[in-house]
C-alpha cells in the first residue's frame, strides 16, 4: 500500500512539473530543430537566444567550445543516460 501511495504521489507530481514547463510538450530533438533557425544541423550562439533555456546553456551543450551546438552534442547532454548498473 505504501509503494503504491508513492507512486501515485510521484506520478501526480510529474504530471504537474510536465503541465508547467511548456517546453516539455516537443521531443528533446524537436527543440533542437526549432531553434535551428536556418536547418543546418547546428546551433549558433544567436540562433539559440531564441530560447532561454538553449542559450542558458549553451557553453556546456557545446562539447568542443567551437561557438556552435551540433544536434550530436545536444542529444549527447540532453538525452537520459541508460543505467548500466542494471535493475535493483
Amino acid at each position: 500500500m505504501k509503494y503504491a501511495l508513492i507512486v501515485l504521489c510521484s506520478a501526480a507530481l510529474g504530471s504537474v512539473a510536465i503541465a508547467e514547463d511548456s517546453t516539455r510538450t516537443k521531443g528533446s530533438t524537436d527543440i533542437f530543430k526549432t531553434v535551428d533557425a536556418d536547418a543546418d544541423g547546428r546551433v549558433s550562439k544567436e540562433e539559440a537566444a531564441a530560447n532561454l533555456s538553449f542559450a542558458n546553456n549553451f557553453s556546456a551543450l557545446d562539447g568542443n567550445s567551437d561557438g556552435v551546438v551540433t544536434e550530436r552534442e545536444y542529444r549527447r547532454n540532453t538525452m537520459p543516460k541508460k543505467d548500466s548498473s542494471g535493475p535493483n
